[in-house]
């Protein structure tokens, strides 16, 4: 009798813990679906990223293009700096060690710096190419309305006709002052005031 209730009670031991693993083995199945069930839901994003990457991409080139193209039409204001902001956007658009996210926000970035040119006062120096060759000057850009120049040492004046697509010089005491004050407040030499500026011939021939 005692060995019979020994063999009882390691029999129901035994089922016991074969219970506990069956019980085991079931959460271990439920883990792995959810898990296959995971891996499944990434791979379908990761093929959705590539996809929305693929439409990306160009679309990024294109709106270089765009940008290059609105460059070489506009007001000709920091041509060089404009034109290698491009270049190297191009350059990172083939990196591979970049990411999408980031090739976009330089180039949103690069977009956003083009709209500010065109609430913005600035003063810089730079080459100044004329039909008689190439002059050191100070240059007063405000927004996109008007582009003077003042040229360095003889102090020759002009500004960017839009209508003809070339520089054309300006003369006369008027101009001076204008471009100067301009000049003078682009730098914060003096407290911003309104300035007017020679958009075209008429509008200082009237002051």
């Amino acid at each position: 009798v005692g060995s019979e209730m020994c063999i009882r009670d390691s029999y129901r031991a035994e089922l016991k813990l074969v219970e506990g693993l069956e019980t085991y083995i079931e959460m271990l199945d439920q883990q792995l679906t959810g898990q296959q069930e995971e891996m499944a839901t990434l791979q379908s994003s990761i093929a959705d990223v590539a996809v929305v990457e693929r439409q990306i991409l160009p679309l990024m080139a294109r709106m270089l293009d765009a940008l290059d193209s609105f460059i070489a039409l506009d007001v000709p204001f920091l041509l060089e700096e404009r034109t290698e902001r491009v270049a190297k956007l191009r350059d990172l658009l083939k990196r591979s060690d970049v990411t999408v996210a980031e090739k976009s926000r330089r180039v949103f970035e690069a977009y956003q710096v083009e709209n500010e040119y065109g609430r913005t006062i600035e003063a810089y120096k730079g080459k100044l190419d004329l039909d008689n060759g190439s002059f050191d000057a100070d240059f007063l850009r405000v927004g996109r309305v008007g582009l003077m120049y003042r040229t360095v040492g003889t102090g020759e004046l002009g500004y960017w006709d839009t209508g003809s697509g070339s520089w054309a010089e300006l003369q006369g005491t008027p101009y001076r002052r204008l471009i100067e004050k301009g000049l003078r407040v682009a730098r914060q030499e003096i407290a911003p005031e309104l300035i007017s500026i020679p958009l075209d011939l008429a509008q200082v021939e009237a002051l």
